[in-house]
């Protein structure tokens, strides 16, 4: 697993489309995520665009915000894809000890 190299793909990507974007051609296109270090398993969820399995490979959680609104997911929806990883908070505050 490279994790760093994932951030790195995703980082990147999303860049490619905010610095090349025009009306004629978006630098998203023809990025090719070949010449990053991925294992099969992230490459199959960055080409898929599947948010729930790059969040579970160790995607920062900014790069999944950034991520899913690049690739077009409505806060609402990839919210709903990302309630299954959530934790129940089980702390307490100090006055409930």
């Amino acid at each position: 697993m490279s994790v760093y190299q994932l951030n790195r793909a995703i980082y990147n990507w999303s860049r490619a489309g905010e610095v090349n974007s025009d009306e004629q051609a978006d630098g998203r296109a023809d990025f090719d995520v070949s010449e990053y270090e991925l294992n099969d398993q992230e490459r199959r969820a960055f080409i898929e665009r599947d948010i729930g399995a790059l969040y579970h490979l160790g995607l920062h959680e900014v790069l999944v915000n950034r991520f899913a609104r690049a690739a077009g997911y409505q806060r609402d929806a990839y919210r709903k894809i990302l309630e299954s990883y959530a934790k129940p908070q089980e702390r307490m505050g100090r006055w409930q000890k």
